[in-house]
């Protein structure tokens, strides 16, 4: 009865998990809803979108400004000789001017590229967000799968523990064995079902993770059926060529290189005149109730050129062209420091994922030699040639070659995503 009962406690812990769940989720499906649904991505689509609203051609074209006034006076004057005497009058105003730069020592386009530097930045910012947010669900996907499995092989113990128990328990009452054994026999299912316990809790919390970063509410209403399958091996030689021309940071960096040199173009063109052109027309009428002649109205036309040059600044034009090569110098030295780093970031993660490569495949083979031991050990254990403390070994040995295996996939595989992502595969 008390097994019995072990088992039900246990089954009532899992059955939240299971029953809930009832959607299989795949990578993809997953990589799609928290795409769509995180927030920091939102947030940066929205400053994309800022950015492309200020690449505007108003730069280069004219600007036009129309002017309106309506007034009146009403004045009393007195004097003695004269008596009292008003005086209205009315004044009307109209007019449209227009103003357009014709020059500017080139700032004009150099501020429209500059706005189209900076939207080529914001996408890549987005992209970087994606490739990150990618990452994230790609380490907590393949975790749950790797908790899973733990989680079979920890009920797979489990059931070896409670059947040896069982066997110990029919030996005991036929006075085969001590009650040292049975005793022992009952620790180890005790161990077993704390394993399940904390297993279970921690498959629950990676459910509980990959939801959150899904953004899909906080209700498991999914749930995850996949293997690791790892890639074949990447070549390092094209792995390093396609992260120097497409990794996203890289790509970020020079655009910074750019955005520096326009900002270098910018401040030279103080050193140019500035040429405008202006029109307009102007409306103008007095009216003047109390006179014979009742009103006075001017309108007409204008238009003219004019030029402007900063001969002689106190030599601050100079100061911010230096301070501009400067900051161009440092964009370009940032840009070979990043590229060193990541470069050498892809060196020692290639190195990690080569290793794991070699030890997956090695756990592997102890994995299915260690279970088929187990299946040995346990026929022995049931006609009596093998103790309950020698089963307990084997026992010990299948658990923690599965555990190492999976490991080692795991890590491999993040190790492989991890690569993709330097060589900016994951946005392609």
């Amino acid at each position: 009865m008390r097994n019995l009962r072990l088992s039900y406690v246990i089954l009532l812990l899992l059955s939240p998990l299971f029953v809930q769940a009832q959607k299989t989720m795949s990578l993809d499906e997953a990589i799609m809803v928290a795409l769509d649904n995180n927030y920091s991505l939102k947030i940066s689509r929205n400053d994309e979108v800022i950015a492309g609203n200020n690449v505007t051609l108003a730069p280069f074209l004219p600007t036009l400004t129309g002017t309106g006034r309506q007034s009146q006076t009403n004045n009393r004057s007195e004097s003695s000789s004269a008596g009292a005497d008003k005086t209205l009058t009315n004044l009307y105003t109209a007019g449209v001017t227009m103003n357009w730069r014709l020059f500017d020592g080139f700032g004009m386009f150099t501020d429209y590229s500059r706005q189209q530097e900076l939207l080529a930045m914001s996408s890549q910012r987005v992209k970087i967000n994606v490739e990150s947010l990618i990452m994230r669900v790609c380490s907590e996907y393949y975790n749950i799968i790797v908790q899973q499995k733990r989680m079979e092989s920890a009920l797979t113990s489990l059931s070896l523990s409670k059947s040896r128990y069982e066997n110990a328990e029919e030996k005991y009452l036929l006075g085969v064995i001590s009650g040292l054994e049975l005793q022992q026999a009952r620790i180890d299912l005790n161990a077993d079902s704390s394993a399940v316990l904390s297993q279970q809790e921690t498959v629950v919390s990676a459910y509980i993770r990959l939801t959150n970063l899904l953004n899909a509410g906080h209700e498991i209403n999914f749930n995850i059926n996949d293997t690791i399958i790892l890639a074949p091996e990447i070549d390092v030689d094209s792995l390093r060529a396609r992260t120097l021309q497409f990794n996203n940071q890289l790509i970020l960096s020079r655009q910074g290189e750019r955005l520096s040199e326009y900002d270098l173009q910018s401040v030279r063109a103080d050193r140019y005149p500035t040429l405008n052109f202006s029109t307009g027309y102007n409306f103008s009428r007095n009216e003047f109730p109390w006179q014979a002649d009742s009103y006075n109205q001017t309108k007409g036309l204008n238009w003219g050129f004019n030029m402007s040059w900063n001969i002689f600044s106190g030599f601050e034009t100079n100061r911010r062209i230096s301070n501009a090569k400067i900051e161009a110098e440092s964009s370009r030295l940032a840009y070979l420091d990043i590229e060193n780093e990541i470069l050498s970031e892809l060196d020692l993660l290639y190195n990690t994922y080569r290793n794991n490569n070699i030890v997956a495949d090695f756990e592997t083979q102890s994995a299915e030699v260690a279970r088929a031991s187990l299946e040995i050990a346990m026929e022995r254990y049931r006609l009596g040639s093998l103790s309950g403390l020698e089963f307990r070994e084997y026992q010990n040995n299948y658990l923690n070659a599965i555990n190492r295996r999976l490991t080692a996939l795991y890590q491999a595989k993040i190790s492989e995503i991890g690569l993709r992502l330097l060589a900016g595969e994951l946005t392609e």
